[in-house]
């Protein structure tokens, strides 16, 4: 399986829709770097998760869900 990626068309789109001086652009290098950090937040928030949900001594079977998310947040935001 390949490794994700998160598309530079979106993100740039993303970034378009909540700037608020029209004309505003972002270098290609910049928008790769922010995807790359996007995507290493991402992978960070669900080793977490799993790790906190294995701590919790829920199931192995039962699926990391949304309360596993919210118990790591404040730190990963901190850390970030």
């Amino acid at each position: 399986m390949s490794e994700p990626k998160i598309r530079t068309e979106a993100l740039e789109a993303i970034f378009k829709s909540v700037w608020k001086k029209p004309g505003t652009a972002i270098k290609g290098d910049a928008l790769e770097l922010s995807a790359e950090l996007l995507l290493l937040f991402a992978k960070e928030a669900i080793e977490r998760a799993k790790a906190k949900h294995a701590e919790s001594g829920r199931a192995e079977e039962e699926p990391v869900d949304e309360s596993d998310l919210e118990k790591i947040l404040a730190q990963l935001l901190l850390d970030f």
